[in-house]
């Protein structure tokens, strides 16, 4: 279907060009006046060569010769113009255009004669008119050209943005899958009751991320329910040495966001900023304010532990880049790492541009 209306949007200022051009000479022309009716069909043969001009080259020698065999573009189109007014002269001559003037039985009637060469000098007139043509079909055949050009790089460059930013997504759901494991395990050994209970959490944070995170953008209130049931599921295996602080909102607008943009910041905050050993925190805020969708995660940063998962798994750096593939420059990220606390504050657009 979207072909069809493509081809239709091509091809409709043309049929529109043509429809005008072709009835023109009824409202210009007297058709009870011979003369006005000699010039009419001198106007309709005139078309007929002109239209065949600008559709061989429009559609023939531009595309052919112009993009790929440029040094013989010229040379082509001059003699198909030298050509065409060959056989437009033959057929002037065979079809005896000038006796049908109604003057042409008229004794030195005021018609110019024909040069040396045998050109009859209405043809030497429209030899203009063809350049004119020929000039027009080929600036219409490259810009459409270069527009279909520049469509087509812009599809080859969203399939690549498209793939870039799958792959950077999905290297999100192992890498919580293993972390929410790795929380489960433990918490086996300690409390077998709550690692029942972590299983159907996780079941259904895993539901969210097979079926709902494959698309473009999710509901915001489901991304946001999604943050809170993970901090949830983490929240259960923390020791009394760990503050935990969440601020989510709860009165959310009916917008849509890209999926997991901030659950690989929380995953970070919980495995690399908690300790067992000493005092720790982790904070949250994940709020809407003034069209915009902020997030802030501060946690204690332990000198035995590192910013960032070095081994694998998702890194700033993803992180980073997939911010700027979907939101481009309309975005903030601050990140601040000190041997105090690590913090991030993210600010993204409610609608995507």
């Amino acid at each position: 279907m979207e072909i069809y209306k493509s081809k239709i949007e091509k091809w409709l200022p043309h049929i529109a060009g043509l429809l005008l051009f072709l009835i023109l000479p009824i409202f210009v022309f007297d058709r009870n006046n011979d003369r006005a009716i000699y010039w009419m069909y001198s106007y309709y043969y005139q078309l007929l060569f002109m239209i065949v001009a600008f559709y061989v080259n429009y559609l023939v020698i531009v595309p052919r010769f112009f993009f790929s065999k440029r040094i013989y573009f010229f040379a082509v189109i001059f003699i198909f113009a030298i050509l065409l007014l060959a056989i437009s002269q033959y057929f002037y001559d065979v079809l005896q255009f000038d006796n049908l003037r109604p003057d042409s039985n008229i004794i030195g009637r005021n018609v110019r004669p024909k040069s040396k060469y045998g050109f009859h000098p209405k043809l030497i007139d429209n030899f203009f008119l063809l350049i004119l043509v020929l000039g027009f079909s080929s600036g219409m055949a490259i810009i459409q050209n270069l527009r279909k050009s520049e469509t087509k790089q812009k599809e080859i460059e969203k399939a690549r943005v498209d793939s870039e930013l799958a792959f950077l997504k999905n290297q999100i759901s192992p890498h919580f899958f293993f972390n929410s494991l790795n929380n489960i395990y433990a918490l086996i050994a300690v409390d077998g009751d709550q690692a029942q209970k972590a299983v159907e959490k996780l079941s259904v944070l895993m539901r969210y991320l097979i079926y709902d995170s494959d698309n473009e953008t999710v509901e915001l209130q489901s991304e946001f329910d999604f943050t809170s049931k993970y901090i949830e599921l983490m929240q259960q295996r923390l020791s009394s040495k760990v503050k935990l602080d969440v601020n989510i909102d709860n009165k959310l607008p009916d917008v849509k966001i890209p999926p997991l943009l901030f659950i690989p910041f929380v995953e970070n905050a919980f495995k690399h900023g908690i300790s067992y050993r000493e005092n720790s925190f982790v904070s949250i805020l994940l709020k809407t304010e003034n069209s915009n969708v902020v997030f802030e995660c501060k946690n204690s940063n332990p000198r035995a532990k590192v910013t960032e998962d070095k081994k694998g798994g998702v890194g700033i750096v993803n992180i980073k880049k997939r911010l700027d593939l979907i939101y481009g420059n309309s975005f903030q990220l601050k990140i601040e790492n000190t041997t105090e606390e690590y913090l991030v504050r993210l600010i993204v657009p409610l609608e995507l541009n």
